[in-house]
């Protein structure tokens, strides 16, 4: 039962006993709060991230080399436990060149806050646009449309139809037209 409170402790043992029954009380309710943040921070911050060693993005590359870059920017996203709002920043930070030269436009006509505050997904729809050449779209397109798998060659198969379905979403959007677009490409049954 604890002491009343109009009771005074009577001596040095009874204060040591009150104070740690208090301590005990309250430590937990600070402590915890303090792990969580030292945890959030320790997850992933921009030392954390770039020990990771991110590829660099230049921005002339082509379509298939940004798509190799996404794959790989995500895994190190990945690893670092990077958290959704920091993903756009981060990425950015490995820019280099023309692609520098694209994102510093984009900061300066949208505001930097604003900017970096983009989802992942409406980042990568910006770069797609500005650094996927319509022509070399097309030609996705056209190579997506006689898409079929050769020899027995699954395994390249969907590895391409997966890079094309990215390019070119248009292509197997519903689901069922990608699931059917995939069909159509594997061989007739014999």
């Amino acid at each position: 039962m604890p002491p009343r409170r109009d009771a005074q402790p009577q001596t040095n043992e009874e204060v040591t006993a009150l104070v740690a029954q208090q301590m005990a009380a309250v430590l937990p309710g600070v402590v915890t709060p303090i792990h969580q943040i030292y945890n959030n921070n320790a997850q992933c911050n921009f030392k954390t991230f770039n020990s990771a060693k991110p590829l660099k993005f230049f921005g002339y590359e082509g379509a298939t080399a940004l798509l190799q870059w996404f794959e790989s920017i995500e895994s190190t996203f990945r690893h670092v436990q990077c958290p959704n709002e920091r993903k756009v920043d981060f990425a950015s930070s490995v820019f280099q060149r023309r692609a520098l030269t694209w994102w510093n436009g984009i900061m300066r006509d949208r505001g930097a806050e604003v900017a970096v505050e983009l989802t992942w997904e409406e980042f990568k729809d910006l770069m797609k646009k500005e650094l996927c050449p319509r022509s070399e779209t097309r030609a996705f397109e056209n190579e997506f449309y006689y898409l079929k798998q050769d020899s027995g060659e699954n395994r390249a198969y969907t590895d391409r139809f997966e890079q094309l379905s990215l390019l070119c979403p248009t292509v197997v959007t519903p689901l069922d037209r990608a699931i059917e677009k995939y069909i159509d490409g594997l061989p007739d049954p014999v």
